[in-house]
């Protein structure tokens, strides 16, 4: 077999190689020698050239005049060189008044270069300024001359390892937070220390932060703090620590707050919360990012105390708050103020006392904000005598449409359920969409009849109206309201009485009147027209008679204007000849009982009544009131369903 002639060719020599290079390798070495370039001008860059730069890009970015008397930089050659400004002066932006909003006689920031090579920005992590004197406004719509417009970014941020200021002094004029301070700011080897002086809306006001010293610290040490507002409107004190010194962007705290009213501390922290009753309140609380999370809330409102946590997060522009809030027993009336109540008690007045609550629901003001808040009461507190004895149910916002759902009272005998939207997406007032149900209770409670009158029931409030509160929509709703009860009792007097029956009645009332008939059915149903409900219908079925009754209740003044009238199923022969009037107000209601009158019944009064009772019975006066067609049979069930709004 002949061998294969395989003959290796020798490489070429290296020098060959390099006159011949790769175009890959070419771009590798050019590639290498930029960074190397960048690298180097980086860390030499002459910047005082930049000052002009400089000083155009923070003027556009502020909206005000910035100008720095001279820059440079130490050493020559450093990766973290210290930039030295000279006479930074940030003058006032126009909206915010005179004079400068920063002056500093000499700024130096220690800045690592990698950082901003990386496109991290600029992070200087070390500063030094004397003569600081810087002048902070904010206006009543939150405008403030010392934020950006730019979105936060939603990372943690990094602490300083270096801050130096011997001499500072600040003054904040806060008209959104109705706070102005004047006062000085010192770190050194001693530590940090903040102090001011002014006023909070009226009341005298100092504002203290402390803290250890920043010289060469780990920019990621933890860095303990605390914070103090001490005024008669507000004892506020917070202690907790950074990660990292002034990286209040990632911070626990444990924060105690006294007030007058909840108001007064919203003032600080900007919840969109409201005037109460004086509150004492302590709270562990995380800054993460741009996001808080609250995780223990605890103490009282007034005479409410209250255990809860929140997490309230910043996306997309918007704020999203989950929240559980737990009162061992709650007040309504906590949640007014001293002017609140005093504008309450001037409205009722004014125009009387009411039933139907003023309650604001109006959420034009409403910023940015989505969420739920699951509420329970356990225990519900009143300065006057209400079937109501627990509340829970959770609140949810989305955009302009806020859902009160899965609401569950505990009544007396009974319990409340359902859902209330307030629907702020059109028209320039909200409206109020409102679906309860009662159920498990019982009539005689109900109408504090206790032992007049008794029966299972259950009842239903459909309504739909617009209006700034409550009430107002309320005022002006339409929908429907049924009450349906059955298999009860009423005593034989009052069912006498049902009956327009003068002879059964005066029977009643000398022999065995608060013996019990049965109570077959009660229907009441009401027909809402912008605010004006009409029976319909009216009727009330008792093993000796039957009722019915029509009339209007006016939401808006809540004055009742109902008339009853009765057929007995066997009559004595006497007719009443008035019937049962209902009159006054859903806050005081009046009774006129056939004639007898709603005040005092004297021997003049009941014989007046006898006498048309025989005058009517002779045929010389015409009975009055609605007519009752039939006492036969009826279908309860069936009617029962119609006024609830049921199928079937």
């Amino acid at each position: 077999m002949q061998a294969e002639n395989t003959t290796e060719l020798p490489a070429p020599p290296a020098s060959a190689r390099w006159r011949n290079p790769r175009p890959w390798r070419i771009v590798g070495l050019v590639t290498l020698a930029l960074l190397l370039l960048i690298v180097l001008l980086a860390a030499t860059f002459p910047v005082g050239w930049a000052r002009d730069r400089i000083e155009r890009r923070m003027s556009d970015r502020i909206g005000a005049p910035v100008t720095i008397g001279r820059l440079s930089r130490e050493p020559a050659f450093s990766f973290t060189p210290i930039i030295v400004a000279h006479d930074l002066r940030i003058a006032q932006p126009g909206w915010a008044g005179k004079g400068d909003l920063l002056r500093v006689a000499q700024l130096r920031l220690r800045v690592p270069v990698l950082p901003i090579l990386l496109g991290h920005g600029l992070r200087p992590d070390g500063i030094e300024a004397r003569g600081l004197a810087a002048n902070l406004v904010r206006d009543a719509q939150g405008r403030s001359n010392w934020s950006s417009d730019r979105p936060a970014r939603s990372d943690t941020g990094r602490g300083f390892s270096q801050l130096l200021i011997p001499d500072g002094r600040f003054t904040l004029r806060d008209e959104k937070r109705h706070l102005s301070l004047v006062g000085g700011l010192r770190a050194d080897g001693r530590g940090v220390a903040l102090a001011g002086n002014g006023r909070f809306h009226d009341a005298p006001a100092r504002l203290t932060l402390a803290g250890p010293a920043i010289l060469d610290r780990d920019r990621k040490q933890p860095y303990p703090f605390t914070l103090a507002i001490a005024s008669p409107l507000l004892d506020l004190r917070a202690s907790g620590r950074m990660m990292g010194a002034l990286n209040i962007r990632d911070m626990t705290l444990d924060m105690n707050a006294r007030a007058p009213s909840l108001k007064y501390l919203d003032d600080i922290i900007q919840a969109g919360l409201f005037g109460t009753q004086p509150i004492d309140l302590r709270a562990s609380v995380r800054h993460s990012g741009r996001d808080w999370f609250v995780d223990r809330l605890a103490g009282r409102i007034g005479r409410s105390p209250l255990i809860g946590r929140a997490d309230i997060l910043k996306r997309d522009g918007r704020t999203k708050i989950d929240a559980t809030i737990d009162f061992a027993a709650f007040d309504f009336d906590d949640l007014a103020d001293a002017q609140g109540k005093a504008e309450q008690a001037a409205l009722e007045a004014r125009i009387g006392e009411r039933v139907l609550p003023n309650t604001r629901i109006n959420l034009s003001k409403v910023g940015p904000t989505d969420g739920q808040i699951r509420f329970t009461a356990r225990k519900l507190l009143f300065r006057t005598p209400s079937v109501f004895r627990s509340l829970k149910g959770t609140v949810r916002l989305e955009g302009k449409v806020l859902t009160l759902d899965t609401i569950e009272a505990g009544l007396t005998n009974g319990r409340m359920t359902g859902r209330l939207v307030v629907d702020h997406r059109q028209g320039a007032r909200p409206l109020l969409d409102v679906d309860l149900r009662f159920s498990d209770g019982r009539l005689g409670p109900l109408l504090n009849a206790q032992d007049k009158i008794d029966a299972p029931y259950r009842a239903r409030l459909r309504l739909r109206g617009r209006g700034d509160t409550i009430r107002e929509a309320l005022g002006h709703a339409d929908g429907r309201i049924g009450l349906a009860a059955a298999n009860g009792y009423v005593v034989r007097l009052a069912a006498a009485v049902l009956a327009q029956d003068m002879g059964k009645t005066i029977g009643a009332a000398l022999g065995d009147g608060e013996s019990r008939v049965p109570l077959a059915c009660v229907v009441v149903g009401f027909e809402a027209r912008q605010g004006r409900l009409t029976a319909a219908p009216f009727l009330l079925d008792t093993s000796v008679a039957r009722s019915r009754g029509t009339g209007t209740i006016d939401l808006a003044s809540e004055r009742i204007a109902l008339t009853i009238g009765g057929q007995s199923r066997k009559s004595s022969g006497l007719p009443m000849i008035d019937p049962i009037v209902i009159g006054g107000t859903l806050s005081a209601p009046q009774v006129q009982l056939s004639g007898l009158g709603s005040g005092k019944r004297d021997a003049g009064t009941i014989l007046g009544a006898v006498a048309k009772s025989i005058g009517g019975a002779l045929g010389l006066n015409e009975k009055k009131g609605p007519a009752v067609i039939g006492t036969g049979p009826i279908d309860c069930p069936a009617l029962s369903r119609h006024v609830l709004g049921e199928g079937g």
